[in-house]
């Protein structure tokens, strides 16, 4: 039933937890792609000597994460794709409790899955699982909660076959847009309230340097990856949405100075105007550059875009 693609570079500390973790399933029905995007590390010789067998190993020189990805989606033979990070991992009752979800509905499209940071979180065996299936996603839900994470979603090998992967191009949230594009192409969609994996910021390495190549920011090419020729494609409920998203993601790098023009530039360009969201970027930028570098101004911030887009501009 699931192909796991695991995408591969240089987690040589993190990849037997991430591989165990999945041989653990209480559902068995999968093959396991490891996509090693050009890490010159020993992984090759750890799967021949402690999985050969049990994991595929596909090896190319490092073209980053959604290359990789698209390598393991390319080689996959099951009907559904389940993405795993090499430095996270899922609890053992994971795919059963996808695969309980499909076998009730066979036009599930995507799945996603709540998870921690904190491993004492993750849930075990023997769980009750609790999951409901989303209904008007980016008019109820999206702007509330990201409900899909590159660790915690599974998606129906078809909608591959039938539109382009992750986009290469990016270098942050090449992941969103796969989610996005997957619900507006049609089927169920669902989410798992069991904790169910675990979603790991012990690398300290992994961050990327985003002020650097802004341009290849998912936020950046939203306006040509969503609209054809400058019209419209998609339900107005997801443009509405895809406002509500950019003034909920610039509200940082506004007040940035390697940022603050190009976001400026986007701002303006939202199509959907809200009155209390503009009003936040009417903060004069000496004020906003100096506390929004306070994480915990950082935190209201966030807590007020998800205020007023749940309360007040929730139409």
């Amino acid at each position: 039933m699931f192909s796991i693609i695991i995408p591969y570079y240089k987690k040589r500390k993190y990849i037997e937890r991430c591989i165990d973790a999945v041989l653990a399933q209480t559902y068995q029905n999968f093959e396991i792609i490891l996509v090693d995007d050009g890490s010159q590390d020993d992984v090759a010789q750890l799967i021949e000597e402690k999985y050969s067998g049990k994991v595929q190993l596909i090896q190319q020189v490092n073209q980053g994460v959604s290359a990789a990805r698209n390598a393991g989606i390319a080689a996959a033979t099951h009907d559904y794709i389940a993405f795993l990070d090499a430095d996270d991992y899922w609890s053992p009752s994971y795919l059963e409790a996808i695969s309980e979800i499909i076998e009730n509905d066979k036009k599930a499209k995507i799945i996603g899955c709540k998870y921690t940071r904190v491993k004492s979180n993750l849930e075990k065996t023997n769980a009750i699982f609790s999951f409901f299936e989303i209904h008007s996603y980016f008019k109820n839900q999206a702007i509330k909660n990201s409900l899909f994470t590159s660790s915690s979603t599974v998606v129906k090998s078809s909608f591959f076959l039938e539109n382009h992967g992750f986009n290469s191009n990016l270098i942050s949230g090449e992941d969103i847009d796969v989610w996005f594009r997957a619900i507006l192409s049609g089927g169920s969609a669902y989410y798992i309230n069991n904790v169910l994996v675990y979603y790991s910021d012990e690398d300290v390495n992994q961050a990327t340097k985003l002020t650097k190549d802004f341009n290849r920011r998912f936020i950046a090419n939203i306006g040509s990856m969503y609209f054809e020729n400058g019209k419209k494609i998609y339900s107005q409920d997801f443009y509405n949405f895809l406002s509500k998203y950019m003034y909920s993601s610039l509200y940082i790098i506004f007040f940035q100075k390697e940022t603050h023009q190009q976001a400026k530039e986007l701002k303006e360009s939202i199509s959907e105007k809200y009155f209390f969201a503009e009003l936040y970027y009417h903060i004069p930028y000496k004020v906003g550059s100096f506390f929004l570098n306070k994480r915990k101004i950082q935190k209201l911030a966030r807590k007020y875009f998800k205020f007023i887009f749940t309360y007040v501009h929730n139409q």
